[in-house]
């Protein structure tokens, strides 16, 4: 029998894969992120020890059509260039075991229930950097099996969780231990051309509209209550107001998988809440709340 045994809401922004602090600087001025303490806080102290096989990201660069579509390519392996930022992230070079078997997995369980998805072997599927960035952080010595998921960009908010929720089966019908990873933003507008370079800091002033800022923090609070239930709620309204990334469908399908309305993990932040080019950007870690025992155990 399978679990999953966390699940996390993460950025990827691109500027994560630059090493260098003068560039920092030179794109953020002086409201640099907390993004890559956080990143590196969140893999040592919750995900370092924790046992687990495979990390299936739902990738909201990975945009689907027709389907629900899953890698289940046996090695994910390459040199990844950016074809929207190449100077800021450029020659990546990525290795991880894929996972097949969960991917055809995912596949059964969905097409049994009536959902359209498949699992692609397809040569020359292309791995995404929502994808290969937060690996980057949380799977860097790649120990780790990685299963990319799409977001399909026609599907609704009831067909995403109804995907996640046979995602969520798939993996309790396997043997793995998985943590269900949303990588994407939150509300999702960018400034325009003329003002974006300007606008380019971490600071929360810098999101492009208030109301798209007070949406952002009311899921926030939700999160961190564990009321998934009103998050979900909101999603139709969220997406037709906020234009959030990948129309929260990383979110929503990930909710799906640990139980829908009825998934009460609060939610742990990691780093602030920032911009991102006017967008919206927050890490948060779910994990079942454990008792004081537990943890002595531990």
């Amino acid at each position: 029998m399978g679990k999953a045994v966390a699940a996390v809401f993460t950025t990827h922004v691109p500027w994560l894969m630059s090493a260098d602090p003068v560039a920092h600087r030179a794109y953020l001025g002086r409201h640099a992120t907390t993004f890559y303490d956080a990143m590196l806080k969140l893999e040592r102290e919750r995900l370092r020890h924790l046992e687990f096989d495979t990390f299936l990201l739902i990738d909201t660069h990975w945009l689907s059509t027709l389907e629900y579509v899953l890698n289940a390519h046996e090695r994910l392996s390459g040199v990844f260039t950016s074809e929207e930022l190449p100077a800021l992230q450029h020659d990546l070079e990525y290795d991880y075991r894929g996972d097949p078997e969960l991917a055809r997995g995912v596949e059964i369980e969905a097409r049994a229930r009536g959902i359209r998805a498949i699992a692609s072997a397809h040569r020359n599927l292309p791995v995404q950097y929502p994808t290969l960035n937060v690996m980057h952080y949380f799977n860097h010595e790649a120990r780790h099996r990685v299963l990319p998921v799409s977001v399909c960009q026609t599907a609704s908010v009831k067909n995403d969780l109804a995907y996640g929720a046979a995602i969520g089966q798939a993996i309790w019908k396997s043997n793995r231990r998985v943590v269900i990873v949303a990588s994407g933003g939150m509300s999702h507008k960018f400034w325009d051309y003329d003002r974006i370079l300007d606008r380019a800091s971490a600071s929360p002033d810098d999101i492009a509209s208030t109301a798209n800022r007070l949406y952002d923090e009311r899921i926030m609070e939700w999160f961190k209550a564990g009321r998934h239930d009103a998050v979900l709620a909101a999603a139709d309204d969220y997406r037709a107001h906020c234009s959030p990334e990948g129309r929260f469908s990383h979110y929503i399908t990930m909710a799906g998988a640990m139980g829908g309305d009825g998934w009460t993990w609060r939610g742990e932040q990691f780093g602030k809440y920032e911009a991102a080019l006017g967008t919206g950007q927050a890490i948060f870690f779910f994990q079942p709340a454990i008792s004081g025992a537990e943890r002595a155990a531990a």
